[in-house]
């Protein structure tokens, strides 16, 4: 036993445990703290209009048929048992496609790190707001170090697979847990890993679900792990471990602990400006700068030539074809994403209504949008795009773009984050004045000095 301890101990799990077992609230920079609270105002800003979404009502009543107590799930008010409000909770953030992004390896983070987090601090009480800063950072830090170390194209949505770690982490940072029972709780959060790509392609609903499996598995890994439970200790890198089984042992183990504890991956994180698949950002901003060029001659353009990685040609380079989710098939398609940027001057929760997706306007020019793969372009990049547009008079218009708006490099400022706040919720209809935002605004912004998190689930009720 001690031999396997000692292995554990030397690997990676070992250092990343030993990593968020040691960090206090006291070690983080003021830089960090600042940016997790504007994520945590951003993810629930885009819960707001998620309230609403295909398939979110359905899953909030299922939770209010299982019952329980203990967690809220938000805006609809109902008590429910945690691992249910986790999965709620996060299916509302994640719904629109709305919430932050690691565009190095494209997924996101705080949809399973934030709802686990939240439901445990609930069911606990009397959680301070620099306990749930501190918990979110390393569950972040997780699930973004995990990611970094994978090679292989997209098939599993990593927004799943590597989040259950981080929703273990933040439960389990909540709950107080020591070294060995982080180290159970991660173990046992891999038995319960899972989330694929094929309901993406498919424009399916669950495709919105799948980081709120994460966070309920997360959440109840930490739980277990706290009554006594042991998980997988060599859940990364054993013989059936996460980079073995799932990712077919090719992974880098650099990056999982470059820098570990001097810099918090959580400053990678990009907010996002239009809601839908991150893959597509690159593409509407590439559109957006075209549109200034064109003006009211988009009706003139012959074709549009778009040219991104492999895989997000693969993902979202598709001809546009309305199935039986339009919400979830226009989220997901560089065609209909540009041609909306082209031709309404914007992309925003509007043009992901049924009626704005089925506007003859906007499938016509879709049709003229040919998505290729750019053999330049590393396989699973998503900052850059190039795009060519052919008028019918043969004039020529291009434009490339780096990265996409909200990435690091083009940093979302705390007004912006706030403006989009405001946006989804006046988009949302949700019952909630100006004195409430207001309050709720502000709690975030002073988030440390909050004594009883509760206080964030009592204003994000309708």
């Amino acid at each position: 036993m001690a031999s396997q301890i000692d292995s554990i101990d030397q690997g990676l799990e070992g250092k990343l445990v030993d990593h968020i077992s040691r960090v206090r609230f006291e070690d983080l920079p003021p830089k960090v703290v600042d940016y997790c609270k504007l994520l945590i105002m951003d993810s629930f800003g885009v819960t707001f209009p998620g309230y609403s979404a295909p398939g979110c009502s359905e899953v909030v009543e299922l939770t209010k048929g299982w019952g329980g107590s203990g967690s809220t799930v938000l805006i609809h008010g109902n008590e429910t048992a945690p691992p249910f409000a986790a999965l709620a909770n996060s299916a509302m953030m994640h719904a629109l496609d709305f919430d932050d992004t690691l565009d190095a390896t494209a997924l996101h983070t705080f949809v399973t790190a934030l709802p686990a987090g939240l439901a445990t601090a609930e069911y606990l009480g009397g959680v301070d707001g620099k306990t749930l800063i501190t918990a979110l950072v390393l569950g972040v830090d997780i699930i973004c170090r995990v990611s970094l170390g994978i090679h292989r194209p997209l098939s599993w949505i990593r927004t799943s697979t590597c989040g259950s770690f981080g929703a273990a982490v933040t439960a389990g940072k909540i709950l107080g847990l020591n070294r060995e029972k982080l180290t159970n709780a991660l173990g046992v959060a891999y038995s319960q890993t899972s989330g694929n790509a094929q309901g993406l392609i498919e424009g399916r609903l669950v495709k919105r679900l799948q980081p709120g499996f994460a966070a309920q598995a997360g959440l109840t890994s930490a739980f277990l792990a706290r009554s006594g439970i042991t998980g997988s200790q060599n859940f990364l890198e054993g013989q059936y471990g996460f980079y073995n089984l799932y990712e077919r042992g090719e992974y880098n183990p650099g990056p999982v602990v470059e820098h570990l504890g001097q810099h918090y991956t959580i400053l990678d994180l990009s907010l996002k400006p239009y809601p839908c698949c991150r893959m597509t950002h690159a593409s509407i901003d590439a559109a957006l700068q075209l549109r200034h060029v064109i003006g009211a001659s988009v009706q003139n353009i012959e074709e549009i030539q778009v040219r991104v990685s492999k895989m997000v040609t693969e993902m979202v380079g598709k001809t546009f074809v309305i199935g039986t989710d339009p919400q979830v098939d226009a989220q997901f398609s560089i065609p209909y994403t540009v041609s909306a940027a082209l031709l309404r001057g914007d992309v925003f929760l509007q043009d992901f209504e049924v009626t704005a997706i089925m506007d003859e306007e906007v499938r016509t020019l879709a049709e003229r949008v040919k998505v290729t793969s750019d053999p330049d372009l590393p396989d699973k990049d998503i900052l850059h795009a190039r795009m060519t547009i052919r008028m019918k008079n043969a004039q020529i218009h291009e434009a490339s773009v780096n990265a996409p708006l909200g990435n690091p490099s083009r940093p979302i400022t705390m007004e912006r984050c706030k403006e989009k706040f405001r946006k989804c919720l006046a988009q949302s209809k949700v019952d909630f004045d100006d004195g409430r935002t207001n309050e709720l605004l502000s709690m975030i912004e002073d988030l440390e000095q909050v004594q009883d998190v509760r206080q964030l689930s009592a204003i994000m009720q309708n």
